[in-house]
């Protein structure tokens, strides 16, 4: 982002778009970085290397140096436009969603089939959630999980705009969403649950007006132990409280309460998606990558790993694992798939259907203090799909994984 220098507010500014240009040699390059101050002929609008990304003229609601100091907000009213569209927002809500082209690619590539239990282990903001519903005919169950509350609430708002049915969502760490068949640990549950009773009951069925939560937790808790149950401590009546606070009353939006899961049985889901957190090096425009570090990357790498042994672990023999980022790294692209190949040997590359990216990476780094960081082998580059964003296909970075499951006794 650039702008003249001594723009004050309530100037009149032009307005171009600027953040990538051509190289003599067909190429692109970054064409503005944040806080380039424009000089000279740069100021015309229609200086030559900006020429046909003219948008428009406005007033400025702030100074320049307001401009780059602010962290969001409008800079520019816009009351000139060269194209007259209206804003996208709120728009046909409901029936359009706008993705990029390698996600819409990534929810096909699971191939997900109408009655199928389906896993998107990182699932907000939930467009690749709802797209799978839709291709599997909404019939089925697809469990979405975050572990943010709010993102969890945004899939939830997205799914009831979209009249999905078929979307469970859960607030969870994909770290622990591995629950294991241990009986005694479902004795003492149930015993837990038991002792609790009234507080699920209560939460479910009472309004904020007129209700007193301190009183009603009290009362509730002589109740429990006249009627045989356990004791119940201080510390369990401050969770249940919290859990009715959490109830109805709170966080009013379509799509209803964020619940918290235990996690699932091994081999519990047909297909899994990981779209995992990465370092999105993909995205554009990147007008700042300098918190990105070689150990960032590296922390990265790490964190996806842990993620996709737990899907492994969800996903039954016969299903199907994807895993995509949105990052051109290939420690987290390339060399993940090196890793989920040789830890397990029941996993083995699958083709996958649209094949829109180019090929994979194949071969190694060997990094300055001597680690080789291995990518794929000949033969493999054609199984997976690399979104380059200087490609002609002219999208994000994106990297797309298809993994089949085979017997796990290997």
């Amino acid at each position: 982002m650039a702008c003249s220098a001594h723009v004050e507010k309530g100037d009149t500014v032009a307005v171009s778009a600027a953040i990538e240009q051509r190289n003599p040699n067909g190429g692109w390059a970054i064409g503005i970085t944040r806080g380039t101050v424009l000089q000279g002929l740069q100021t015309d609008p229609y200086y030559f290397e900006r020429n046909g990304l003219y948008i428009g003229q406005g007033t400025a609601t702030m100074s320049r140096a307001g401009l780059f100091r602010a962290s969001k907000g409008i800079a520019v009213d816009m009351n000139n436009r060269v194209f007259r569209l209206p804003s996208f927002y709120d728009v046909l809500e409901g029936e359009i969603f706008l993705q990029n082209l390698p996600s819409i690619v990534t929810a096909h590539a699971l191939d997900p089939q109408k009655g199928e239990r389906i896993l998107d282990m990182c699932a907000a903001p939930g467009g690749k959630t709802t797209a799978i519903a839709i291709l599997m005919k909404d019939e089925g169950e697809l469990v979405a999980l975050d572990r943010s509350h709010n993102k969890v609430q945004d899939i939830q708002k997205l799914a009831a705009e979209m009249s999905l049915t078929c979307i469970t969502t859960y607030k969870l760490d994909v770290l622990k969403a591995i629950r294991q068949r241990n009986e005694a640990d479902d004795i003492n549950t149930n015993q837990s649950s038991n002792s609790l009773w009234f507080h699920e009951e209560k939460a479910s069925s009472s309004t904020a007006e007129g209700f007193n939560l301190d009183k009603t937790c009290e009362d509730n808790v002589s109740n429990a132990i006249e009627n045989g149950g356990t004791y119940v401590s201080k510390a369990d009546i401050r969770k249940a409280k919290r859990r009715m606070r959490n109830g109805p009353g709170r966080n009013q939006c379509v799509g209803g309460r964020v619940e918290n899961s235990k996690g699932f049985y091994p081999d519990s889901f047909d297909r899994v998606l990981l779209d995992a957190p990465c370092s999105a090096l993909g995205l554009r425009p990147r007008l700042f990558v300098g918190e990105v570090t070689i150990d960032s990357l590296k922390k990265h790498a790490t964190y996806q790993r842990r993620m996709f042994d737990q899907a492994v672990k969800l996903v039954r023999p016969g299903g199907v694992i994807v895993y995509s980022t949105c990052t051109i790294n290939p420690g987290e692209n390339e060399a993940l798939v090196r890793y989920a190949l040789d830890t397990y040997k029941f996993l083995s590359l699958a083709s996958q259907n649209p094949r829109i990216g180019g090929p994979g990476l194949v071969g190694s780094f060997e990094s300055p203090n001597g680690r080789t960081e291995e990518w794929l082998r000949p033969g493999e580059e054609e199984f997976v799909q690399r979104f380059d964003p200087s490609s002609s296909l002219d999208t994000i970075g994106f990297f797309i994984a298809k993994f089949s499951v085979g017997s796990k006794d290997v």
